[in-house]
């Protein structure tokens, strides 16, 4: 059942075939920020920050990124602006050489341009999952959008108590023929956890598949999957970031640093007329997985 985002106020619920009741508050007490919340029986699984571009705070909205919760719901197991690489922030997406004809800008550091949140085009509670669809425009200094996106989040429960979480990017060039080009540390799909880990980094453990080891400069080729385990509150966790097979640009290399920074780097061209469409998953779990288990895991997700 689809939901037309003019007919909610602050909540809409659905009871899941998990025993997951999903909602939606448009209107979280956030103080100066603005964003969305989606909840699951009652406790907040993602937060979905959109407060406006604010010249005075540039650096605090200057993007719009998803926060993920912890387990009980009570607060962000994520980063959100400042710290350690402030522009780090949840799950998150960009490159740091966006070439737009013969401009470039930098849409990982947020340099001359800016993600802003354009709308809410759907929010939907299924019957064993949610899914959010945000518009967000990339700008240049002008306020001028040169990426129009289409951003989707579905959530659902998963296997072992674990939380799933399906992010798809749906890139449309609004000037001809976009280079998202970049390196390995700055740019492609990726996740940051609190900045506490940064102050641990020792405590952070990394899973690859089978014959896949870490390279140089935190480098992973070969993997479809990694998974990252941090200690965030004084609780480990697990976090699978997934690439499926088919993905447009093939086997991404993956970055994986120890203050948990995490995702697929991978470099394609954005033509105009014809959308871009990048998916991925992320897994949270607070009980140990094994590689044995993560490649289950991720069969499960390529297989569908």
């Amino acid at each position: 059942m689809r939901i037309p985002l003019t007919s909610l106020l602050c909540t809409c619920l659905a009871a899941g075939a998990f025993g997951v009741q999903f909602s939606f508050d448009l209107h979280p007490d956030l103080g100066a920020d603005t964003g969305m919340d989606l909840l699951g029986d009652g406790g907040i699984w993602l937060r979905t920050m959109t407060t406006p571009l604010n010249p005075e705070r540039r650096e605090e909205t200057y993007k719009v990124y998803t926060h993920i919760f912890d387990l009980q719901g009570t607060g962000p197991i994520t980063k959100g602006s400042g710290g350690e690489f402030s522009h780090h922030r949840g799950l998150f997406i960009g490159w740091n050489h966006t070439n737009v004809g013969g401009a470039e800008f930098d849409t990982w550091h947020m340099k001359r341009c800016t993600q802003n949140h354009a709308g809410w085009q759907e929010l939907v509670p299924g019957e064993d999952s949610a899914t959010q669809v945000q518009v967000v425009e990339w700008r240049d200094e002008a306020g001028l959008a040169f990426i129009r996106e289409i951003r989707t989040i579905t959530a659902s429960p998963g296997p072992d108590g674990s939380r799933l979480f399906d992010f798809q990017s749906v890139l449309v060039s609004l000037r001809g023929t976009i280079q998202l080009r970049g390196d390995l540390q700055h740019a492609g799909m990726q996740v940051r956890m609190a900045n506490e880990v940064n102050d641990h980094q020792d405590t952070t453990n990394y899973l690859l598949p089978e014959g896949v080891v870490e390279q140089k400069d935190n480098r992973v080729e070969g993997a479809w999957w990694v998974c990252c385990s941090p200690v965030v509150g004084g609780t480990r966790y697990w976090l699978m970031h997934m690439t499926p097979p088919g993905h447009p640009t093939g086997l991404p290399v993956y970055s994986i640093r120890r203050y948990a920074r995490f995702g697929a780097f991978f470099e394609p061209d954005l033509k105009e007329g014809e959308p871009l469409t990048l998916n991925f998953r992320i897994l949270l779990s607070d009980r140990e997985l094994d590689q044995a288990r993560c490649q289950l895991l991720y069969d499960a997700y390529a297989a569908r």
